[in-house]
């Protein structure tokens, strides 16, 4: 007997979708094809029995699985396409050896960028026409008209494909990076990879408070940092020399927690990388670093390691010079993609509201309307110059 159940968003959650493999194991359901454009799985029912599933996706994998993995007891259930399924007739905490997980989230952050653009795309639009139409409906000779059409089912028909679009990217961006942190959780240690202690031990709130009080944790601040990190790093390295250690980071990466303890000599690096895998937190620690922050975003994939030296020469993530060039350009053309839409956006917006002064059309609420709108200007394109300084400043150090 063939059962056949669909599940369209079963990759977004690849964790969940295993357990739900393994609960129809025990209930005599077993997996013997997935149908990637129709999104439905097939059962071949049989005893019921325990079964361990694990997911992957890897362009390389052949039609057999590796030494290591079959002597842990994994076999192959299927492949379609570049997802593979295995099964194991372990229990999950006997499991030593698993296929990794790096596939996978590449695969979804692709797909998260996509809907991501999607995303940021429609809500730029409707800023975009909202703001027009705030205008011209607040002005001062404004008289709104409905004219009946027999083309309104098609009108209200697109928006509702709009509405259902967006949704649909948003939902996709919230729950494929929730699942991304989860199987990265997998492989990398948080305590390891959030190591901000410095050997001292996390410390409760209460904690806090108290070294606070008596003076022996210090609190800074720093807002924008990532427009200029060499200036970050220079600042976290001053404070260390001046006796003042690292403590935490908040989760925002904007608050900055520091011991009062003795001078030592670190090295900081603030580091930006779309993509950042399981084997980029590898090479860094087996280097000597330590991850002191790792940003939540998705727009955002900002971290800050430190690294302790002694006699030698002060150690750098990156040694090559062109290398840094290459990095601190690749921060500057994300920052103007990111900004550029957005000022090109507020400034013909301004533009129609400064024709609308010279008619003397608006009234108070646009015109703090358009002063918000001039800020927001000021402060997008000075995010997106100060990238393009950070990387001049690099460039004239290379030269």
């Amino acid at each position: 007997m063939i059962k056949k159940i669909c599940r369209p968003f079963w990759s977004y959650d690849v964790q969940k979708t295993e357990k739900w493999l393994s609960s129809m194991a025990e209930n005599g359901y077993f997996l013997i094809k997935i149908n990637r454009v129709t999104r439905c799985f097939f059962f071949q029912q049989g005893e019921p029995m325990k079964l361990t599933y694990r997911i992957g996706f890897d362009k390389m994998q052949g039609e057999s699985l590796s030494r290591g993995l079959m002597a842990e007891g994994w076999t192959k259930v299927l492949r379609t396409g570049n997802w593979f399924v295995t099964s194991n007739e372990k229990a999950p905490e006997q499991i030593k050896t698993s296929s990794v997980r790096e596939g996978i989230v590449k695969h979804n952050r692709i797909i998260m960028y996509i809907f991501g653009s999607i995303v940021f795309y429609f809500s730029i639009m409707a800023v975009f026409f909202l703001s027009i139409f705030g205008l011209i409906l607040f002005s001062a000779d404004s008289q709104a008209e409905v004219v009946e059409s027999p083309y309104w089912m098609f009108t209200y028909l697109y928006f509702g494909v709009i509405i259902a679009i967006f949704i649909l990217g948003l939902y996709s961006v919230v729950k494929i990076s929730r699942t991304n942190k989860k199987l990265l959780n997998e492989k990398i240690n948080k305590d390891e990879l959030f190591s901000k202690t410095q050997g001292k031990g996390k410390l409760s709130k209460a904690e806090e408070r108290n070294l606070k009080h008596s003076g022996q944790l210090v609190i800074k601040r720093k807002l924008g940092w990532m427009y200029a990190p060499d200036m970050l790093e220079q600042w976290l390295e001053k404070m260390e020399e001046q006796g003042y250690n690292l403590y935490r980071v908040s989760r925002a990466g904007t608050t900055f927690h520091f011991f009062v303890g003795h001078p030592r000599k670190v090295s900081y690096c603030a580091d930006y990388q779309n993509i950042a895998d399981e084997s980029y937190f590898d090479i860094h620690r087996d280097a000597g670093w330590k991850s002191v922050f790792h940003s939540y975003g998705s727009l955002q994939k900002w971290s800050i390691w430190s690294r302790e030296y002694f006699d030698e020469d002060r150690p750098q993530i990156y040694s090559d010079k062109t290398n840094q060039l290459k990095h601190a350009r690749k921060i500057a053309i994300a920052y103007t993609c990111l900004f550029l839409p957005l000022i090109m956006a507020y400034l013909f917006n301004l533009g129609l509201g400064l024709e609308m002064i010279n008619h003397h059309k608006l009234d108070k609420l646009q015109i703090f309307s358009m002063v918000i709108m001039l800020i927001a200007v000021l402060s997008f394109g000075s995010y997106s110059i100060r990238t393009w300084m950070y990387y001049r400043r690099l460039t004239k150090q290379v030269g």
